[in-house]
């Protein structure tokens, strides 16, 4: 390993940082990372594409769990650069088989939940260990190391929240009057589009998040080895070697001359010395007492005494006493005590696992349920107030309407009149919902909005039947596409189960 070729300033950094430093590598060289996933990634979704085309959840799922057969050829390609080699992408590819087989089938099985995968991937990729060697290797590089953990946690919130803003931003780009499902729906209960929509969000931010994953985790890597095989003293010593050796014809010159200058002085001084020096001269007993007289003043301090406690193991118990009970008790608390503080770091991500998916289900339960909480606001139209008696060009008053809407829809349907008929069974659900459940409908209200008024102040059943009645009469009045006859007969039969009769 050539350490004077490193990329990156090797010192002292906390976990934190060197996952910083890892992000920064992946902004450095995110377009081979990225291109490097997208070769591993997109050849094996084409091929489940043909085989999963009707059922994109399993596809999507599929996808996601092959992570860890797109991640080696990043951390491959990585390794090198950092010690000034940048692979071409193609180089990379021609050795793709022999880059991710090395305990593959373990890393899709028993290790595919290892929170601390990106990690541990260089010691089987780079250092080619498996078994006792991997165990022993990684029990030594993960001593008090949970970032990784965290990085993982991290990761996945970004890829949900980049998936959600992905099909945001394009839920928001479908003009207002086009939209055939709201927002809700569109993730809860997202259809063949909102399947699609998903897919290809979720790819896209997994493909975005990939390569700072990685680089974090391999930034994680070389801080620890570096921080245990002290390599930014070696670097040092090199760099000083290299030094010395360019020095070394000045410094032979330098010490010839010592050399020559040591010679002269020896052979100078017993010739100018003058027998005045050797007056100067104390025997050793006359400088005793004159060494206790010095030492005896107070410049060079007193003389103190300290007494501390000493641990010095504990007593051996006699064998033919009964402590061998007390003996048991300890070894079996220290057992106890070891198991607690290896599971203390899974048992946090336990906890925080359990707590986001207790959020997202009570979030999904609200947004599925919202009629649970009509009861409780107050009712939008007081008695006496105005109704509205158009909205969208259509009549809402209630004696313009026949007494059974749904059998007269059904008889302008057999003359071929799908836009009346529509129309007819629209203005029906409008005007029940204003004269009878007072709800209040604004005259600038849209279609969708009317939609979302349903859906927060009715029952699931009737806002499910108020959306597909919309579907149609929008797909229809706007878009000039006429539905075929049985769905629209379905409605007609609904209506009446629906809404019943509309009174004035």
């Amino acid at each position: 390993m050539e350490l004077d070729k490193l990329e990156i300033s090797l010192r002292r950094r906390t976990p934190w940082e060197a996952i910083d430093l890892g992000f920064a590598l992946a902004r450095r060289w995110f377009k081979p990372l990225w291109l490097l996933w997208l070769s591993s990634a997109a050849p094996l979704g084409i091929v489940l594409f043909f085989v999963f085309y009707d059922q994109l959840g399993w596809l999507m799922l599929i996808i996601w769990w092959f992570k860890p057969l797109y991640e080696p050829p990043l951390m491959f390609w990585l390794s090198r650069a950092v010690f000034g080699e940048q692979l071409p992408v193609k180089a990379v590819l021609r050795q793709w088989w022999p880059v991710v087989r090395p305990q593959l089938l373990l890393n899709l099985t028993l290790r595919r939940f290892n929170p601390s995968r990106s990690f541990t991937l260089p010691v089987a990729l780079l250092e080619q260990l498996k078994g006792s060697a991997r165990r022993d290797r990684l029990r030594v590089l993960g001593r008090n190391q949970h970032a990784a953990t965290w990085l993982t946690v991290i990761g996945i919130h970004l890829e949900t929240v980049l998936e959600m803003a992905f099909v945001t931003v394009v839920f928001m780009l479908i003009p207002e009057d086009l939209r055939w499902v709201s927002f809700s729906d569109l993730i809860l209960a997202p259809g063949r589009f909102g399947d699609w929509l998903q897919l290809a969000g979720g790819l896209l931010c997994m493909s975005v998040i990939a390569p700072f994953y990685v680089a974090a985790g391999f930034a994680l890597y070389l801080n620890r080895r570096s921080e245990l095989e002290a390599w930014d003293i070696e670097i040092s010593f090199r760099r000083i070697s290299e030094r010395v050796k360019g020095e070394s014809s000045r410094r032979a010159r330098r010490s010839v001359a010592a050399v020559m200058l040591t010679a002269f002085v020896a052979l100078a001084v017993p010739l100018i010395s003058t027998p005045a020096d050797a007056g100067q001269q104390v025997s050793a007993e006359d400088a005793r007492p004159l060494i206790e007289k010095v030492l005896a003043d107070e410049a060079f301090g007193r003389y103190e005494q300290t007494y501390y406690w000493k641990y010095t193991g504990q007593t051996p118990l006699d064998s033919d006493s009964d402590n061998w009970f007390i003996l048991l008790l300890e070894k079996l608390f220290k057992g106890m005590e070891a198991a607690l503080e290896g599971g203390a770091s899974i048992g946090k991500i336990l906890i925080w696992i359990v707590g986001i998916s207790l959020a997202v289900f009570l979030i999904y339960q609200v947004a599925k349920n919202g009629q649970w909480f009509r009861y409780f606001q107050r009712s939008p139209v007081r008695k006496g107030r105005s109704r509205p008696v158009e909205l969208f060009g259509l009549d809402l008053r209630p004696d313009q309407l026949p007494d059974d809407p749904a059998e007269e829809a059904l008889k302008l349907i057999e003359r071929g009149a799908f836009r009346e008929a529509l129309s007819l069974l629209y203005r029906g659900a409008l005007v029940y919902l204003v004269t009878r459940e007072h709800i209040e409908i604004p005259d600038s209200a849209t279609e969708g909005e009317c939609e979302q008024l349903v859906r927060d102040n009715r029952s699931v059943k009737e806002a499910d039947y108020f959306r597909t009645l919309t579907h149609h009469w929008l797909r229809l009045a706007y878009g000039h596409i006429v539905p075929a006859e049985e769905p629209v007969v379905a409605l007609c039969q609904q209506w009446q189960e629906v809404y019943g009769h509309v009174d004035c």
